[in-house]
Order: C-alpha cells, then structure tokens, then sequence
C-alpha cells in the first residue's frame, strides 16, 4: 500500500524532499492503493486503486478535492483481466446490454449496415429495419409484416420458395387458426370466425349441379359464368300455343305468325353478341324434317329474341314453309 496525501513537495532539506518525492512516486506506481481515507487531498483525473472494494477508480474532475467527499468513478475490478471490460474481440457479458432507441433509418443494433437492424418502434416492440424502411416488428402479440411483405418458405436447395402475404387490402384485422388434426383425403375448411379445420372431402353425388350452374349464385361473377359457359336465357315452350313449359330469364314467348317465334327476357344481353341455340321436335309428322332458323338479323335484340321454325311435310324433303311444333327448346349464352 502506498498514499500521498496530497502529492505536494515542500521545500525543505534534502532528505525531507527526497522523502516526499519517494512517497509520491510510490503512490503513483500503486495508483494510491489503499482505503480512500487515507488519500488527503485527491486532484481530478486521479487514479485510485481502492484494496477495501478491490476496485480501480478515477476522480471525477470537479466535486471536493478531499478525500472523504471526493467522487470517484469505477473503472474495474483489480486482479481481473482487461478489468472486467469486454474487450474489442468479444467475450461473455454478464450483466445487461441497453441500447439506444433508434429508429427504421438508424437501428441501434447494425451490423456493418447503418440502415438495416434492430430497434426500438414502441413501447414493448421491437423493429426491424432494411435498407431504411421499417420491415417487421417483435412483440408480445406476435410477428407483424409490414407492408405487405411475404412469408417465404424455400425449398431443400434454397433455390425456389413458395410465399404467403397479406392482400393489398384488408377491412379490418383477420385472424386464422390452424386446425390441430388431420386425416388422409381431408380438405381444408373455415368458420365465419376463422377457424380452420380439415373436413371430410365431398363426393361427386352430394354435389347438387344447380348450385354450380344457376346464374342466381351471388359468389360468382358475370365473367365468371360467361367462362363456364352458363345459359343465361333457356326456355321449354309448344309452338302450337306458345305455352311454356318450363324457363328461365323468359318473359314470355310472342307468337308473330306460322313458326315465327319471339323470345322476350326478364334482363336485357349488355349487346346483340349473344350466341342463340336451338332444337324443336314435331309429333305426328311423317317423312318430314323441322329446321330451326333466325327469322332476320334485324330481329336479334338486347332485350328479345325472333327466330322461324321451317320444315316440309313429305318424304322427299323439298317444298320448306313455316311450321308451328309441339317442342322448341332455346338457350342463349351472353353477357347481361
């Protein structure tokens, strides 16, 4: 142990001053080693190693100079390496770690890149910044992608992924829960409140084809059953007395003459472009044939549709004129 009380050398005899000096070079080599009671009168920026909490301290560089009241600040442990100090190269904390705030364009946390890390966005949430841009955020709640950014899961090379992302819109927060069992040939279902669960797959029977071609179905768009080639307009009707047997999109059918025909619809086509077919049956005609046949192009409407019914009456198939039928049966495919 070795103290100055106050580092001052007095003039005085040789020997005295010799022995002042002595006893303050040896307070510097020991860094005044000791308790500090016994330092005197300290001087700002002194180094202090304190052997009663065997720490290395340094003065502040104002507050009181004597010892008692002087403010000295920690540096480190004695006898331990670099003082307890991480060094440059790394090593093991075993204390905590604070830093800054930050922000998306200078995270706390970087590594090599000033504008991609970690920072803090709010209160008990953590933000990942890129290239300067908040990405994602860490939280209690969970993981949020901001900006639409995908999940990608890559293949065993890493080569290729396959990515689920958010829609660029969304009305109001939606959460999916994964199911927790499955079985072979399953399909996956959910609930109005999004809970996901793996169902029995229907069969082809239970399957009722008027769900899947009845133009009344409000989830599928105009252009979507235009694609799967719905009839808009289709009707069962007797020529004879323009009765219908059965329809749909029909007002009702005008009787114009012998085998002339009109279709009026519930909803006008958006244009004439429609594509019209048809097939008649007559009874009780013998050796005859029935042809099914636009009256005028002019008579293409939106909102009705005239056509002739023409046929002979004799083996030989010549002599075609007007002919009313039992069975007429039109379907017409369009966009209303």
């Amino acid at each position: 142990m070795a103290q100055s009380p106050d580092f001052n050398i007095p003039n005085g005899t040789g020997q005295a001053v010799r022995l002042d000096i002595q006893e303050a070079v040896l307070a510097l080599a020991s860094c005044s080693s000791g308790a500090q009671s016994g330092l005197g009168t300290t001087q700002p920026c002194q180094l202090f190693a304190d052997t009663d909490n065997n720490l290395l301290k340094i003065r502040d560089t104002g507050g009181n100079a004597a010892a008692a009241s002087a403010t000295f600040h920690t540096i480190g442990p004695l006898n331990t390496a670099n003082l307890g100090l991480l060094p440059k190269s790394g090593g093991t904390m075993t204390g905590v770690l604070q830093a800054a705030i930050g922000a998306a364009n200078a995270p706390s946390l970087h590594f090599g890149s000033s504008t991609t890390g970690f920072y803090q966005d709010a209160s008990n949430v953590v933000g990942f910044g890129g290239a300067g841009n908040l990405s994602f955020k860490f939280s209690n709640n969970g993981i949020d992608f901001i900006g639409q950014r995908p999940v990608r899961f890559y293949d065993s090379d890493s080569t290729h992924f396959v990515a689920l992302k958010s829609p660029a819109t969304v009305a109001s927060n939606k959460t999916y829960t994964l199911p927790a069992t499955s079985n072979d040939g399953e399909i996956l279902t959910v609930d109005g409140s999004g809970n996901m669960s793996f169902t029995a797959s229907p069969s082809i029977s239970s399957i009722k084809l008027n769900s899947i071609f009845n133009t009344g179905n409000a989830n599928q768009s105009t252009a979507d059953q235009i694609y799967e080639g719905r009839a808009k307009i289709w009707v069962n009707f007797n020529g004879t007395n323009t009765t219908m047997r059965d329809d749909f999109g029909v007002t009702s059918v005008g009787d114009h003459g012998v085998g002339i025909y009109q279709l009026n619809f519930d909803t006008n086509f958006s244009s004439t472009d429609y594509c019209p077919t048809g097939f008649v049956h007559r009874n009780g005609s013998t050796g005859g044939r029935v042809l099914c046949h636009i009256d005028t192009f002019n008579q293409i409407n939106v909102g009705s549709y005239r056509f002739t019914v023409s046929g002979t009456n004799n083996s030989q198939n010549v002599g075609l004129s007007n002919v009313d039928v039992t069975h007429c049966f039109i379907a017409i495919h369009g966009d209303q």
